[in-house]
């Protein structure tokens, strides 16, 4: 088992508030939780910039389709990107 270190840190209230609902909410078991579990996002050999790359992507894509006249229909898209959305968050867990 990984030994651990106390860190005190100083946070902008915003930012503590928020911690402390999604431990609240259940999200985490602790705040410790919460800023390892962030830590080891940031950490993770830039995945977080993966999916913004692909987001990106994906909406260059769409912006040249619709010019060219091509929609898809707004609940089909919506149903895409809320599959995509889990896809991601399940991916972190």
């Amino acid at each position: 088992m990984p030994t651990t270190e106390r860190l005190i840190v100083d946070l902008p209230s915003d930012l503590v508030a928020t911690l402390r609902e999604a431990v609240q909410r259940g999200d985490f078991s602790s705040e410790s939780e919460a800023l390892s579990a962030i830590l080891r996002v940031w950490q993770s050999d830039g995945e977080l910039g993966d999916d913004l790359g692909q987001l990106r992507e994906m909406v260059a894509e769409g912006l040249a389709e619709a010019d060219a006249g091509e929609f898809i229909d707004a609940d089909e898209v919506h149903a895409e990107l809320r599959a995509q959305i889990k896809a991601v968050a399940d991916r972190r867990k």
